[in-house]
């Protein structure tokens, strides 16, 4: 496999450099911000086992540390803020992760459904037409070994479906409308997983 090199992450008090004293290694970093996972998890869902909200802090502290540097083009210099890259209600890793869960909640919620395509409020065509420019995307990111560009398309679908959701109602709503919206709702399921997985990044079920 072809790799992709970054220039230096740094902290907000400093960079990330051997030469400047302030060096901190993967394994630092992964086990400092999996611990501020593990709190952010225990607070959102504590009535999960604790082997599970583990397990889910593992994966979120993951995709804030993965996701906060392949957002950047490889050839910029980064600060990492752990506040910042996992905050589950901004654009970061976690929360794309949280969008995916919410995506698989509803589907699960729903039941079976007979898939119809009919879109016509404004956050379903827009939904809609952000999904399809998909295999572009990748096209691109694969070409050009730029990851930046999917972290981009991902982050983008989160808010498209977020704005979605807010506005038009899934569950709620019935006949052809129904269907539909939860055709489009596992189309941002499947897309969100595709492009969290391409990033090395956990597409958690449930957060």
């Amino acid at each position: 496999p072809e790799i992709v090199y970054f220039e230096f992450v740094s902290l907000p008090e400093g960079a990330m450099s051997t030469r400047a004293g302030k060096f901190v290694s993967a394994d630092d970093l992964v086990e400092e911000v999996g611990a501020k996972a593990f709190e952010e998890v225990t607070a959102r869902r504590p009535e999960l086992p604790e082997e599970e909200r583990r397990a889910i802090a593992g994966s979120v502290a993951i995709a804030a540390i993965r996701y906060d540097i392949v957002k950047v083009s490889p050839e910029k210099s980064t600060v990492f803020d752990w506040v910042e890259a996992l905050n589950f209600e901004r654009q970061s890793g976690p929360y794309i992760q949280y969008a995916h869960a919410r995506a698989c909640s509803i589907l699960e919620k729903a039941g079976g459904f007979e898939p119809a395509y009919r879109y016509e409020t404004e956050h379903e065509v827009a939904l809609a037409r952000h999904i399809a420019r998909f295999p572009t995307v990748i096209g691109e990111t694969v070409a050009e070994l730029r990851p930046h560009h999917l972290a981009a398309f991902a982050r983008e679908l989160a808010d498209l479906f977020n704005a979605f959701y807010h506005h038009d109602p899934v569950l709620k709503s019935e006949g052809e409308t129904r269907n539909s919206r939860l055709a489009l709702v596992d189309a941002v399921r499947n897309t969100l997983k595709e492009s969290l997985e391409t990033l090395g990044i956990d597409a958690l079920r449930s957060m």
